[in-house]
């Protein structure tokens, strides 16, 4: 059987390595739209992770994201936060910097999913493959393959792609 011109330009070696490397390239770019507020060294992404226009605050903590996590629309991983005296902002009290510069840390485990518009709150870990739902508010730790909603979030179960055990 005679095979046709585009079958022998596809299993050419140089072409295959061409596209796996424009591949790479263009995946890698696509998944990486985001914003970093404060200092981007700060932020330690995982291969494979689509950040998808998500915005990372450092400006109190790391964020690190495990391999293959993905991230939906709109969100937001925020490691900042004020500080208040006698129930004032800090910089209006004492003219000093009122965001703390570290002690609220983001941990995202691998081959999680963070659904559109989820919010999550500085000084967290959320274990390996787990979901948090759109719009929930991630105040405290979600265990490894646990499904998490509402405001503020919760471990609700184990989500139906996880084994037990």
């Amino acid at each position: 059987m005679s095979r046709s011109l585009l079958d022998l330009f596809l299993d050419c070696p140089v072409v295959t390595r061409m596209a796996r490397r424009l591949h790479r390239a263009l995946s890698l770019r696509m998944a990486r739209w985001h914003y970093v507020h404060e200092d981007e060294s700060r932020l330690h992404l995982g291969r494979g992770t689509s950040t998808m226009n998500t915005l990372f605050n450092t400006s109190s903590g790391h964020i690190y994201v495990g391999d293959y996590t993905i991230f939906g629309h709109n969100c937001l991983v925020l490691t900042g936060r004020h500080e208040f005296v006698a129930g004032r902002r800090k910089k209006l009290v004492s003219g000093g910097p009122e965001a703390p510069p570290e002690g609220y840390d983001i941990r995202i485990g691998s081959g999680c999913w963070i659904a559109s518009g989820a919010i999550i709150c500085g000084g967290v870990t959320i274990g390996d493959n787990a979901i948090v739902a759109a719009g929930a508010v991630v105040t405290r730790d979600i265990p490894a393959g646990m499904f998490a909603a509402g405001v503020p979030a919760r471990a609700l179960r184990s989500h139906p792609g996880q084994r037990s055990g």
